[in-house]
C-alpha cells in the first residue's frame, strides 16, 4: 500500500468516527432538552393528543387501561384496578368471551378503531380521559404498585386547581 492510500484511508475514517461521535452528541442535547422541557405530569412538550371516541366519554372523567390477554402485566394491572375498587374500563381488541374471567368485574370494550390509537405503544396503558373521551393523562406502568400512584394523582386537583 501506498503512502498516499493509507493517508487517505486514515482520513476517512477519522471522518467517520467524527460524525459518530457527533450524532451521539446531538442525541444527548435532545435527551437533555426532552428533561428540560418535562412537565410536572410526566409529558415532554405536551399531553398526548389521543381520542378514544364518544364510546368511552364518561361523565366527567374516566379511567381506561388498554390490555392485551397475552401480557403478564396487563392482567397484573386489571387485579390490581379490580382490587382498589377503580371505576376503569379495560380496552382491548380481542374478543369479550376472551376476558369474561380476566376481567375481574371491570366493564370490558373490544373497540379495533380506539385499539389501533393506542396499540403502537406496550400494553398496559393506563388512561384518563376527560368527559368527551380525550386522553387527558396516560401512563404505561411497569410495576403494579405505579397504579396506585397515578390513581391517587389522578383524583387530586388538576393543573387548573379544579379538583376532579
Amino acid at each position: 500500500m501506498t503512502p498516499s492510500i493509507a493517508v487517505t484511508l486514515l482520513t476517512w475514517a477519522a471522518i467517520i468516527l467524527l460524525f459518530f461521535g457527533l450524532a451521539a452528541v446531538l442525541r444527548e442535547v435532545r435527551l437533555l432538552r426532552g428533561m428540560v422541557t418535562r412537565a410536572t405530569d410526566g409529558f415532554v412538550a405536551a399531553p398526548p393528543e389521543l381520542v378514544l371516541g364518544p364510546r368511552f366519554a364518561g361523565d366527567g372523567g374516566r379511567i381506561v387501561a388498554a390490555v392485551d390477554s397475552g401480557c403478564p402485566l396487563c392482567l397484573t394491572v386489571v387485579e390490581r384496578l379490580a382490587g382498589l375498587g377503580a371505576a376503569a374500563t379495560l380496552l382491548t381488541h380481542e374478543p369479550l368471551t376472551t376476558w369474561a374471567e380476566l376481567a375481574r368485574g371491570l366493564p370490558v370494550i373490544s373497540d379495533g378503531e380506539a385499539w389501533r390509537s393506542v396499540s403502537h405503544l406496550s400494553p398496559p396503558v393506563l388512561m384518563s380521559l376527560d368527559g368527551t373521551g380525550r386522553v387527558r393523562r396516560m401512563l404505561l406502568p411497569v410495576r403494579a404498585a405505579e397504579v396506585d400512584t397515578a390513581l391517587a394523582g389522578w383524583a387530586g386537583p388538576e393543573e387548573g386547581g379544579e379538583p376532579r
